[in-house]
């Protein structure tokens, strides 16, 4: 059996009257693709801080690529990962080109960006390049990233946690402020990475509609995992009441729709979550 890229087991953070996780333990191979959907506050950006190594979780064990995640090990573990956070609402006004931004996730990067001496590393423009070039901004490589609108940073950002060509990448929302276009470009791109490069994707998303075609899986989230679903898995109502309430439930678009109850079963008063 090949050594899984992600394993997790029994995970908890926060404290015990309101823990943020508990009891958590999921497994990724290599080339999958997972969603992760959950309500707001079910962890689901503190698991992917805590898999990415910088949170430390108050207990449990976790191994990426084989190799226990600690102190010690971290930082040479954290070369084969990239990392996409959640949109920040305000971005420090700092004049930086889009592959200065872009730059910024290679294990080599430092302040020394600065002085120009990445100029002279042919191997690490080319990776800008690459990266830039999957979420097609390679024409806006030297504008200044402040001046972009919030779809086109978020390529960018995108492009950054791609730049090191990681193993692992970690995706919290990545879809938002695109538009409908380059969201499904976005999900082509990972299904097409996963496929052709074996690279792992943990993706955080809140519309299990849109990323169904595309993901192997989707892991239900509210503190620990209630369901993983496989494809032509139907997750039972009982999981959707215990993450989301009794007033919600999730219609399916077509029968290949990961967890999503048969469209036959949908009453006049049902709705999409989004």
């Amino acid at each position: 059996m090949n050594t899984p890229v992600v394993h997790l087991s029994h995970v908890r953070f926060g404290s015990d009257k309101k823990p943020v996780l508990e009891h958590l333990s999921l497994e990724v191979g290599a080339g999958h693709f997972m969603g992760i959907i959950g309500p707001n506050g079910a962890g689901k950006s503190t698991l992917l801080s805590i898999i990415a190594g910088l949170i430390k979780p108050d207990a449990g064990h976790i191994d990426l690529f084989g190799k226990c995640l600690n102190k010690r090990t971290r930082r040479k573990l954290q070369r084969d990962l990239g990392y996409l956070h959640q949109v920040q609402s305000k971005l420090p006004d700092i004049p930086l080109r889009v592959r200065d931004v872009v730059a910024m996730g290679l294990s080599s990067y430092n302040t020394s960006l600065f002085q120009g001496l990445f100029n002279d590393k042919s191997n690490e423009q080319e990776k800008i390049t690459h990266a830039l070039d999957l979420v097609e901004m390679t024409a806006h490589q030297t504008s200044d990233f402040r001046r972009l609108s919030g779809g086109q940073q978020q390529r960018v950002r995108l492009a950054r946690a791609l730049v090191r060509q990681p193993k692992l990448l970690l995706l919290d929302e990545p879809s938002a402020a695109l538009d409908s276009r380059h969201q499904e470009k976005l999900y082509q791109l990972l299904r097409k990475l996963c496929d052709e490069q074996d690279m792992t994707v943990l993706m955080v998303e809140h519309d299990i509609a849109a990323i169904t075609s595309y993901v192997d899986s989707v892991a239900c989230l509210n503190k620990n995992i209630h369901y993983h679903a496989k494809k032509g898995d139907t997750i039972p109502d009982e999981v959707w009441r215990e993450m989301y309430g009794d007033h919600v439930n999730i219609v399916a678009h077509d029968a290949s729709c990961i967890g999503c109850a048969p469209v036959s079963h949908k009453p006049p008063h049902e709705h999409h979550h989004d």
